[in-house]
């Protein structure tokens, strides 16, 4: 009886709340740190359903305020506002912090005053750097970028350069513009280095895949700049004009008719290509079979070579069915357009003869596109412009011209195709 007589006096103590306990009153505030909590004393607030820490006391003298596991003897975990004092600045309060509302910059005490705290003044930016894009290249091969100037930092200034992205990419740093002092050599590390007035150059390995970009990414300090390779696509339709093909064809640009890229072969008719140039001689074709029985054919007639149709794919395919002498037996080919016709080169069978507005722009590109005849010969457009004469364009000029009894004349021939 004793023994329940005490404790009922003496009920067993509830354990206290800590950082996540329910509790059920928004705002309230409990401080706790009994024999419960031994070692530790927390303020808490209520959130309405559970206490949330505020400060936390640990026994080894570490105060954490929004956290409760402080690392230092003073750990906030979010901002922390420090105004004026009238401290005096001594041994004792040495490494001490204040805000001087008067100068508007945080001071230090070093034992003996305070001191600005200032930000390194040194510009480490530089001015945008710029790497030239290079298209058409050839795939799995090395290439290197041009060599950029960097300005717009600070003499002494050191700066991290670095190199990231693709085709495991290198950059080196060079001391004039032609890179022929080198400072720091081809390298992927991450180096300190005071590059004002210097010049950086990247290198990097293209793709094994056709028409694929590899971006390439310089740092020089918070400054970055790409720089992109792609290789030649299958059918070089993104590449410059006069980009040889996977094929070995030429790409030309685009025909007049809807943009439609164009590709022409990469020697004229009677040529072959050596590796390195066109070897033998050029053929000459007539537009018609040669002879001066004239037939003016389905084809819509041009006055001027503006005004032609512009397809010549279709003006082929009708010229090679169509007979060309009106005198002789049996269908009479056109010479220059059933060249065309039948070509196979390059792996492609579907060549044509350009019409008119096509061979000009093929000739506006002649100097890209490469090894043309530019004495003064002319070539066979497919376009026609009456009964016995048809459009042909001069390269050494661009003289698109047409006449009586032209059909007959042996000029040159460029094939083409979509």
């Amino acid at each position: 009886m004793f023994a329940l007589w005490i404790l009922s006096q003496h009920p067993a103590s509830a354990a206290e709340p800590v950082p996540g306990t329910a509790c059920s009153t928004a705002n309230l505030i409990t401080t706790t740190g009994g024999p419960e909590t031994t070692g530790v004393r927390n303020q808490m607030i209520c959130n309405g359903s559970t206490w949330q820490q505020v400060t936390t006391w640990l026994a080894n003298g570490s105060v954490g305020i929004g956290t409760a596991t402080p690392a230092a003897k003073l750990h906030v975990t979010g901002e922390a506002i420090i105004g004026n004092t009238g401290l005096a600045c001594s041994g004792t309060t040495t490494g001490g912090l204040r805000y001087n509302s008067a100068t508007g910059i945080m001071e230090v005490c070093n034992g003996t005053s305070w001191q600005s705290m200032v930000i390194n003044s040194c510009d480490n930016a530089p001015a945008f750097f710029a790497f030239t894009d290079q298209n058409s290249l050839g795939t799995s091969s090395l290439y290197s970028s041009n060599i950029v100037a960097v300005t717009g930092m600070d003499a002494a200034c050191a700066a991290t350069v670095g190199i990231s992205g693709s085709g495991t990419p290198e950059y080196r740093v060079c001391s004039d513009a032609a890179c022929s002092t080198v400072t720091t050599n081809w390298t992927t590390a991450n180096n300190s280095i005071a590059m004002q007035g210097n010049y950086i150059q990247l290198r990097a390995t293209t793709s094994a895949s056709a028409g694929t970009t590899y971006t390439i990414t310089a740092n020089i300090g918070p400054v970055g700049s790409n720089w992109n390779i792609t290789t030649t696509p299958t059918n070089c339709s993104t590449g410059a004009i006069g980009t040889v093909c996977a094929d070995g064809s030429v790409y030309a640009g685009t025909s007049p008719d809807g943009s439609v890229p164009m590709y022409v072969t990469r020697c004229d008719a009677g040529q072959t290509w050596s590796g390195s140039a066109c070897i033998n001689a050029r053929q000459t074709h007539t537009w018609n079979n040669g002879l001066i029985n004239y037939v003016d054919t389905s084809l819509v007639n041009c006055g001027s070579p503006g005004g032609c149709a512009v397809s010549g794919e279709t003006n082929t395919t009708t010229l090679a069915a169509a007979d060309s002498d009106n005198v002789n037996a049996g269908v009479q080919p056109h010479d220059a357009a059933v060249y065309c016709d039948s070509l196979s080169i390059h792996g492609q069978t579907d060549w044509y003869l350009p019409s008119a507005p096509e061979l000009n722009v093929i000739y506006a590109s002649k100097t890209a596109i490469g090894n043309f005849d530019i004495s003064g010969s002319s070539y066979w457009s497919s376009s026609e412009n009456d009964n016995s004469g048809a459009w042909s364009q001069r390269f050494s000029d661009g003289t698109q011209s047409t006449g009586m009894y032209t059909k007959g004349s042996g000029y040159l021939v460029r094939c083409a195709r979509r």
